[in-house]
This record gives C-alpha cells, sequence and structure tokens, in this order.
C-alpha cells in the first residue's frame, strides 16, 4: 500500500522566540518542516532545507570589579589598587572615587581605556592630610551594546587606609646632590658663584668621565646668553683631562681615530655637555663654568645631542620655568651594573694619545620638593621625582618616552643614591614615580631661596 505525503506551505513564513542566550556570543540557527504523511500507515519525514543563518546576541556590561588594598601610604599620598574580571564590553576607563572620614567623594579623571576582559590597575593620588582615613572605591566604564551606551560598573566592595604622621624634617644638605662615591680615582667637585652653587660633579679620572653632574634648574638661571669658549678645569690636573679645549673630538661615528675635521660627516662625536650651557645662560660665570672640559663627553651628534636629548634638555628647562625649581642630576654611563656591554675607545683631536670611553648611556634624574617654613627651619613635605634612561644611539626622531623610569631604577642601573638628603619616607615614595605626566604637573613652592644650604 502506497502513502502519499502532501504539504501546501509554500510561502508561508514562521517565527520562534528564545532566551536564555548568553550575551555578546555568536549562535547559529537553520529552520525546518515537520511533513506528515496519509493513509493506514502514517508516517513522517523533516525538512532540513534552506541556508544556515547566524547572529550575535548584544554585549552587556558584565565586567566584575575589586577594590583592592592601597600602597605607598604616606603622610600626603596613597597607590590606589583594583582589579576586574568578565567583561564582554568595551573598557572605556577606569579608576577610583576616594573621601576623607564622612566628606564628599572626590573622583579624580580615570586612567582611560584598556583592552582585554581582565587585568589590574592602580593610580596615585596625592595632597592628602596627615593621620586621616580614608575610604576608596574603584569602577571600571565598560561599553553596553544592549543599552546602547558606557556604563560605570562599580566595585562592590570599598577599602580603607589612613596616611601617616607629617612626614618633615630640616633640610641640612643640597637636594640634588647623589651620596658621595669615594676612592682614589674619583674626584667630586662644586662650583659656585657670587655664594649661589651653580653644580656639582662625580668625575673618575681613569676614564676622563663626568659620570654625573648635579644642580638646582630654576628661571633665574636661565636667559638668552650664549658662550662657546671651551676651557680647562682648574679643579682636575691638566694630564687627567680630555684636551676638548683647542678641538673638539672630530672623530666620526662608528669610527676610533680623529680626522681633521668631522663637522662635515652626517654623524660624529660632538662635546655633549652634562650640565647644558643653555641651563645656565642667564648667568655669564655659570655658563662659563659649563664650558670645562670635564663636564664634556664624546655624544653622537646629528641622530642623538641635536635631537632627542636636546628635545629632553629643552622639557626639562621648561618645567623648571613653570615651576620655583627641579634638582637635576645628569650623567653617563658605561655599563648597567652587573652587565658586560662593551665599550667603545676614541682617540680625540686635541688628545690623541688618550683612549676616550664612549657612554652607552645618558641618564637623568628629576626632583621636585614641596617646602614648609623658611630660612634653617625649612622642612619637605612631599616630593616627587622622575628618571630618564637612553641608550647612546641614532634615534630618527625626538621622543624618549619609553625611556622614562623611576629614579629607583636608575639607581639599580647606576649604583648610586640619589636625593638621600630627602626625608626617608618622603625619598622612597617619591623615587618610585614612573609617570612623566605625574612629575611634570606636581606643584613645588619656594624651594630655591636657600642656595647656602649644607656644606659639600
Amino acid at each position: 500500500m502506497n502513502n502519499t505525503a502532501n504539504a501546501t506551505l509554500s510561502g508561508e513564513s514562521f517565527s520562534a522566540s528564545i532566551s536564555g542566550l548568553n550575551p555578546g556570543s555568536p549562535y547559529y540557527y537553520k529552520a525546518y518542516v515537520t511533513v506528515y504523511g496519509t493513509g493506514d500507515y502514517a508516517s513522517q519525514s523533516q525538512d532540513f532545507g534552506g541556508s544556515v543563518q547566524n547572529f550575535t546576541t548584544k554585549a552587556v556590561a558584565t565586567a566584575t570589579v575589586t577594590t583592592n588594598a592601597a600602597s605607598g601610604v604616606s603622610s600626603s599620598q596613597a597607590t590606589l589598587n583594583a582589579s576586574f574580571s568578565g567583561a564582554t564590553g568595551t573598557i572605556y576607563d577606569r579608576g577610583f572615587r576616594y573621601k576623607k572620614g564622612n566628606g564628599e567623594w572626590v573622583t579624580p579623571d580615570g586612567l582611560g581605556s584598556t583592552n582585554g576582559n581582565a587585568g589590574s590597575f592602580s593610580m596615585e593620588i596625592g595632597g592628602l592630610s596627615p593621620s586621616t582615613t580614608y575610604t576608596f572605591q574603584a569602577y571600571v566604564t565598560e561599553w553596553d551594546e544592549n543599552a546602547d551606551a558606557y556604563v560605570d560598573k562599580w566595585a562592590s566592595n570599598t577599602l580603607t587606609f589612613t596616611t601617616t604622621a607629617q612626614a618633615s624634617t630640616t633640610v641640612t644638605g643640597w637636594l640634588e646632590l647623589p651620596e658621595a662615591t669615594s676612592g682614589t680615582d674619583y674626584y667630586t667637585g662644586n662650583f659656585t658663584v657670587s655664594g649661589k652653587r651653580n653644580y656639582s660633579y662625580l668625575y673618575q679620572y681613569s676614564r676622563y668621565t663626568n659620570l654625573w653632574t648635579a644642580y638646582p634648574l630654576y628661571s633665574g638661571a636661565m636667559g638668552s646668553g650664549y658662550s662657546a669658549s671651551w676651557q680647562k678645569n682648574p679643579q682636575i690636573t691638566e694630564s687627567k683631562q680630555v684636551n676638548c679645549w683647542s678641538a673638539s673630538y672630530n672623530v666620526i661615528y662608528g669610527q676610533t681615530n680623529y680626522v681633521n675635521d668631522a663637522s662635515t660627516a652626517s654623524e660624529y662625536y660632538a662635546r655633549g655637555h652634562n650640565i647644558p650651557n643653555a641651563d645656565r645662560s642667564g648667568n655669564s660665570t655659570m655658563q662659563a663654568q659649563t664650558f670645562y672640559a670635564t663636564n664634556s663627553t664624546p655624544q653622537v651628534q646629528n641622530k642623538f645631542n641635536s635631537t632627542i636629548w636636546s628635545k629632553l634638555e629643552g622639557d626639562v628647562r621648561t618645567i623648571a620655568q613653570a615651576t620655583d625649581t627641579v634638582y637635576v642630576v645628569t650623567g653617563a654611563a658605561f655599563r648597567k651594573v652587573g652587565g658586560n656591554e662593551s665599550i667603545t675607545y676614541i682617540h680625540p683631536k686635541g688628545d690623541s694619545g688618550k683612549s676616550v670611553p664612549v657612554p652607552n648611556y645618558y641618564w637623568k634624574v628629576l626632583l621636585k620638593v614641596t617646602w614648609s617654613g623658611s630660612g634653617s627651619n625649612k622642612t619637605v613635605t612631599s616630593a616627587k621625582a622622575i628618571g630618564v634612561w637612553i641608550p647612546h644611539q641614532q634615534y630618527n626622531n625626538s621622543d624618549y618616552s619609553q625611556y622614562v623610569c623611576s629614579v629607583k631604577q636608575i639607581e639599580t642601573w647606576t649604583g648610586f643614591h640619589f636625593f638621600h638628603h630627602l626625608p626617608d619616607e618622603v625619598e622612597e615614595t617619591a623615587k618610585q614615580n614612573t609617570s612623566w605626566t605625574s612629575f611634570q604637573s606636581y606643584s613645588n613652592i619656594n624651594s630655591v631661596s636657600g642656595n647656602n644650604w649644607g656644606s659639600f
């Protein structure tokens, strides 16, 4: 007996509603019809004809945020920490709010966007009151596709921290001065003009090299004057200096022996100042001391000294002109502590009998502080520092941002101890900073008027 399946669904449409789907997820589907037969022995068949279709559910804000314990708490600063996970939408912003006691919430500008559906973030805050309890809470701002809007996802928990007692002390030494280096191979010198300190320096005899130069930089020291007369350093025996006062190095980059005139070459070693003459162009006597031979090292001119290094020096001057004082230490390095980097030696025109090493790195560490009191009773109440460590090589641009680091990191690489005249708590907090923007925006007051503090 034959059975015949009949169907009359041509042109008809149908739909179904489904639920319980995961947000932000792709799904695939295909329609079917079931056809029943006729006759004594009814049967059925299913037709899954047609193409596979797909859709993706709209993402909703699903991030879970956790406020984590604060770190680096001092009398005026703290670092707020948090983490998030489970995000399905784009993270547009991350940040915190905090308040003192039962006061109003303060919400600083956020940290901006980030990739991924999980991560951690931190924010340093300052201007806090000593011996005070603060409450803080983290958030992320996540894109909610279903709502077609960004949604703030706040942590379910808040935490507290208590700032320490006022950390201040009377200053007895020059803040820019690193801790002394001892040994017969080293000479530590200092230049003053009319009772005001110009700069201090650490010189290594065996390498004919100024390892660091330290000085306060402020608007009154800068001007428009210019002097280009290189001369011997009267504090150091001439035989221990490189004669760059009678001629420049005149060594072409990549070579070791001098030529009569290297200035026409595309790359050559210039007399690179540790303290730039422009940092003392407001005082002709101070500026002349920046042209001492011991303030010079062989530095690649056209794609280092005149570009990335010059940009850094100019930006430091801009910061100093906008504030009271920036305490600067600039140095040259041949190897990181524990490293085995190779060192190039050149024979300069004015002193071809000497093998003069070319630094593999140049660095700067910078400090700004806030003072309280006056005269011999001045105290430091807070500080901010930053470092820049740049390999000495050719660069095609002047962007030094990738070389910004903490002063603590440069201490590790050089073995020097910077800003040791700061109060210990203030010093350690300041030297952990890695943000150039945070350093630049930090405001300090009344820091240069005590030019005669301390003994050298």
